[in-house]
């Protein structure tokens, strides 16, 4: 099954309009290919440095089961790490991390309507949180999404120790996550979209040519929902424990039996609260699996976007709002998932 992610037009339209860009492409310095090592030893390593909710980008699928880059330590200091085995970008303005296809020829390069800009060696600039190229050889194509989400370390490597972190070496000293919103970034901000406060956290995410947002207020009082974006049916989960939401299509990955999921919330197991109504499979945040007849399988990832409902709007002005006022075929049968139209 191929799944259409792909960035339509009709939202470049009104992107483009009202632009307010800021290059500044020393403010901060890129860290490129740095030298690999797994979880459970740079645990030991800086033992006295990292904490148990130490923010971390995690990603969750490819080699090794994926890995962690803990935000004090590499992307508070360096809001770009272009690596082979991905690029993974930190916006803590707008509130978003996001992974695209391994490069090492991408460098920070400034801000775009409150978003942070990525730039190709090429001279290609890119929204950090779309992944659209903007302007120069190739504007109009779109950077291939890793799956990532946010999370904590305790819990990354009590789940994941022999996954892939960087060798924490004594050069990288850690900055503790901003509290105040940079001014360069926010000189760059749009008039706000008042449907919503322009800080409030979402999870947005874009199928062809809709995009959609769920209120992570909201979703952390449902824990999950069952909703349809166009064709394409998602679920949205909420962790509490991590303050983490992400977004599936309730299928298996390299699987077609069951052919699809009927997922909810089941808070019996702690760290993998979410089961599958066909099979009774427990199923955690990373969309595995971990108990249960499909013990072993993946949810198929949508790329889900954690950040603040300003640089959403900015990227995505005729976006919708998940709200759970009305019923509609197709949709969840327990929370009533539908679409709010502006």
């Amino acid at each position: 099954m191929i799944l259409n992610f792909g960035l339509a037009l009709l939202f470049s339209t009104n992107l483009f309009a009202q632009v307010k860009q800021l290059e500044m492409p020393t403010f901060f310095k890129t860290l490129v290919n740095p030298q690999c090592s797994h979880c459970i030893d740079e645990s030991k390593r800086r033992a006295g440095e990292l904490r148990g909710d130490d923010r971390v980008l995690a990603w969750i699928r490819g080699r090794y089961d994926g890995g962690a880059v803990p935000f004090r330590f590499f992307l508070v200091p360096y809001r770009v790490i272009s690596d082979t085995y991905g690029v993974w970008v930190y916006d803590a303005d707008a509130g978003f991390v996001r992974g695209y296809e391994p490069s090492l020829d991408f460098s920070f390069h400034g801000w775009r309507n409150g978003v942070m800009v990525i730039k190709h060696k090429d001279g290609t600039l890119f929204s950090a949180l779309s992944g659209l190229a903007f302007d120069g050889p190739r504007k109009g194509t779109t950077l291939v999404p890793l799956p990532v989400i946010e999370t904590d370390w305790g819990y990354w490597l009590k789940a994941y120790p022999k996954t892939v972190a960087y060798e924490m070496l004594e050069k990288y000293v850690p900055q503790e996550l901003p509290t105040t919103a940079n001014s360069a970034s926010a000189s760059t901000r749009r008039p706000t979209d008042r449907r919503l406060n322009p800080d409030e956290p979402v999870i947005g995410i874009a199928v062809g040519n809709k995009a959609k947002v769920y209120p992570t207020a909201l979703l952390s009082t449902k824990r999950v929902i069952r909703d349809k974006i166009g064709d394409q049916d998602v679920v949205v989960f909420w962790f509490a424990p991590t303050k983490t939401a992400a977004i599936y299509a309730p299928r298996l990955e390299n699987g077609r039996v069951p052919e699809r999921l009927t997922l909810e919330a089941n808070p019996q197991s702690p760290t993998a609260p979410f089961t599958d109504r066909e099979t009774f499979s427990h199923w955690t945040v990373e969309g595995r699996a971990v108990a249960g007849p499909l013990q072993g399988k993946t949810l198929i990832w949508l790329p889900g976007v954690q950040c603040k409902w300003f640089a959403w709007a900015a990227e995505y002005p005729a976006t919708e709002i998940y709200s759970p006022s009305e019923k509609r075929a197709g949709t969840d049968e327990t929370f009533n998932a539908t679409e709010r139209k502006f």
